[in-house]
């Protein structure tokens, strides 16, 4: 059974045995992939290894270097699907898929055991009952953080993933969209918390990803609806003034302009109820040159 909007600010460590059977065994996913051109191959790998078609489905958005459209694209499709979860996999992932030997052949991340290099990543995220929880990777070079939001923010926090994998999840900011689980609710409590990113009558323009100013518009056109009723007094010019300064202050707190589309989503998502999860026990390698990870990325010496 998922949570409902989640109100948990600490640590949650979870059952030493990990749990390779859930009840959300017979929930639907629907796998989305947002590659461009070129993928690599352990990801296909890894991709086909996970698909089981009683419960799962694949659903590719090729070719658009933008990615904050394939990702808006794939939300939509996933939302007119009957699918209930969302599981996006990005084309330089490497993660567990039910072979220990496998996985930890080509990964080659040292002291990764067999109980967590075997897990099968769809079975471990859905078995949290979250939301919104992601998988634990790293920046594709040497001083690469950890991608989630205190990791990329404190050096000890950095340090603290760097001992994955460790068997908890933990409550962030943001979470990388990489590996990342989503349930249909947390798309639909998005667009009623922020109606000007929901989709119009045709079930297209969706903009969960993208950067938009939509809360400084929401106080412009209240500001404008306001001083287009009736006469112009001083006291509406001045009421005026308080609805842009405090339209001015929110844009600031939450603004997503120059901010990545995975900051952009988790912070909606908690705006709308929706608390984002790291899984620190669920390590996944980010492909480029090498497989990067907790046992070869560090932090830069200041």
């Amino acid at each position: 059974m998922i949570e409902g909007p989640d109100k948990t600010n600490g640590i949650e460590p979870l059952p030493t045995a990990l749990r390779k059977t859930v009840v959300a065994s017979q929930a639907k996913v629907l796998i989305t992939l947002p590659w461009q051109k070129h993928t690599n191959p352990a990801t296909s790998f890894a991709v086909a290894m996970i698909t089981d078609k009683r419960r799962v489905s694949l659903v590719p958005c090729a070719g658009d270097a933008y990615v904050i459209h394939s990702r808006n694209t794939l939300a939509e499709v996933f939302l007119a699907s009957e699918f209930e979860w969302q599981l996006q996999i990005d084309d330089d992932m490497f993660f567990p898929f039910g072979d220990a030997a496998a996985f930890k052949r080509y990964a080659r991340i040292p002291n990764l055991s067999d109980e967590f290099a075997g897990m099968n990543t769809i079975d471990r995220l859905l078995s949290h009952g979250k939301t919104i929880v992601g998988g634990l990777y790293f920046g594709r070079h040497e001083f690469g953080k950890p991608m989630y939001s205190e990791g990329c923010g404190t050096k000890a926090e950095a340090t603290f993933a760097r001992k994955a994998p460790v068997n908890l999840i933990k409550p962030t900011r943001w979470v990388a969209t990489g590996c990342l689980l989503v349930h249909r609710s947390v798309y639909e409590d998005i667009e009623k918390r922020f109606p000007r990113l929901a989709r119009g009558p045709n079930g297209k323009g969706g903009n969960w990803y993208s950067p938009s100013e939509h809360t400084a518009m929401d106080w412009i056109d209240k500001t404008r609806e306001m001083l287009s009723a009736g006469p112009m007094t001083g006291d509406k010019a001045f009421k005026a003034y308080e609805m842009l300064e405090v339209a001015s202050a929110e844009a600031k707190a939450h603004s997503s302009l120059g901010q990545g589309e995975d900051v952009c989503f988790c912070v909606r998502a908690k705006q709308a109820g929706h608390q984002p999860y790291v899984d620190f026990g669920l390590v996944c390698g980010h492909l480029g040159p090498q497989v990067w990870g907790p046992h070869n990325t560090r932090d830069e010496q200041t």
